[in-house]
């Protein structure tokens, strides 16, 4: 009989017992100032991720090491002091200042940077939890595939991911609210009902102090199960479980997972092969055309374990035998639809002038010039508030 997992003793500090990490940190996570709004929200947080635990009989205390993805200032980890008796805890985020404050004050916790893109650096099944709150409420769906990808990989196979998503509740909030002030948004709602996804490049965000990949994301719960259920089984559900407005997504790796296949991309102009591939390989920095490769290379095992016990394996053959033709005819699709793509990729480079930049290498120089402006502007916004703190303060 497997034991009960312990319960978690929830010993809420009193708030003002707590370090604040000021208003422009704060002002990030929560769009606003309000310092017992800050507070409130982590505890609620907590809760609701402790209520999504009990779904699959967990604690957070339950759970050896765990990863807050997207932590910010540590609206979440300040209330996780008594879960790092019993657990490891890790915090990264891409806001270099934010992961600064959370090292000088929540001491019972690591914290690192992390890149806008995978990888992280940790090791494959590094954590047994990793949670993210508002991460992929803001983030397009190719930033999404690459993080459930990493989110993936670096979770043991067992462990849990959970978060939280713009579902239902939140989008039609949103829409009320521009419907009341005269915005037609029929064209986001017609993307969601068909994609089962939505992202808003032109959003309040743009000109403030977030990347300029950071913007709204809406989701249809069919889109969780199927889009993000090929990167992990969606074990759990929860409208408006998140702050009483998000949804909370629980998935889980597989026990019988394999280990991640690392997938080898040539550099830009060698015309490499992938591993295995017998054709063109991907170049240049193409992680979902190398992923694509990986997966139409790599056959399904006929004898994986399944729940099905010693008849599975026989029938899977049979069945593969029997749709053999079709499998040949849909490899050679997804092959030309891969070839036609890197052909696209290798027309624009060579359409670049001679002596010029090449694709990959103004992708680089983009990227570069959005990361000074990015440093550009939060310098401005540190000064903005600095003047504003300077203005407000008492006379004498």
């Amino acid at each position: 009989m497997t034991a009960e997992p312990a319960p978690t003793a929830t010993l809420a500090p009193d708030p003002a017992s707590l370090p604040y990490p000021g208003d422009e940190l704060v002002h990030r996570v929560t769009n606003g100032t309000d310092q017992d709004l800050f507070f409130a929200s982590g505890r609620m947080s907590r809760d609701d991720i402790e209520a999504m635990m009990a779904v699959a009989g967990r604690t957070l205390g339950s759970y050896p090491r765990i990863l807050d993805f997207g932590t910010g200032c540590g609206r979440v980890l300040l209330w996780l002091a008594d879960v790092a008796r019993t657990s490891e805890l890790h915090g990264v985020d891409i806001d270099e200042r934010a992961v600064r404050w959370d090292t000088e004050n929540i001491p019972y916790a690591t914290f690192a940077v992390s890149p806008p893109l995978p990888p992280l650096d940790f090791p494959d099944e590094s954590f047994d939890l990793v949670m993210t709150q508002s991460v992929f409420t803001h983030v397009d769906e190719e930033y999404q595939d690459r993080w459930l990808s990493e989110l993936r990989r670096v979770t043991r196979r067992g462990g849990h991911v959970l978060a939280s998503v713009h579902g239902e509740q939140a989008f039609l909030t949103w829409e009320a609210n521009l419907a009341a002030a005269g915005i037609d948004v029929t064209g986001v709602r017609r993307d969601l009902q068909s994609r089962g996804i939505a992202f808003l490049h032109d959003d309040s965000f743009v000109g403030g102090p977030f990347p300029d990949f950071y913007h709204s994301t809406f989701h249809a719960p069919w889109n969780l199960f199927e889009h993000w259920g090929a990167h992990m089984p969606v074990v759990a559900y929860a409208p408006k479980r998140s702050l009483a407005f998000q949804d909370l997504v629980l998935m889980q790796r597989p026990l019988d997972d394999e280990p991640l296949q690392p997938v080898r991309v040539e550099p830009p102009g060698t015309g490499g092969v992938a591993a295995g591939a017998g054709r063109q390989g991907p170049v240049g920095p193409a992680p979902a055309l190398a992923r694509a490769e990986a997966l139409v290379d790599r056959a399904p095992d006929p004898a994986t374990r399944t729940r099905w016990g010693p008849v599975a394996g026989p029938a899977r053959r049979l069945v593969l035998r029997a749709l053999r033709h079709h499998d040949d005819h849909q490899r050679s699709v997804v092959c030309g639809v891969l070839d036609a793509v890197r052909e696209v990729h290798r027309t624009v480079d060579e359409k670049v002038a001679p002596g010029g930049l090449g694709i990959e290498a103004r992708h680089g120089r983009l990227a570069e010039a959005l990361r000074l402006q990015g440093e550009r502007v939060n310098r401005l916004e540190a000064d903005l508030w600095a003047a504003i703190r300077e203005r407000d303060r008492p006379v004498g």
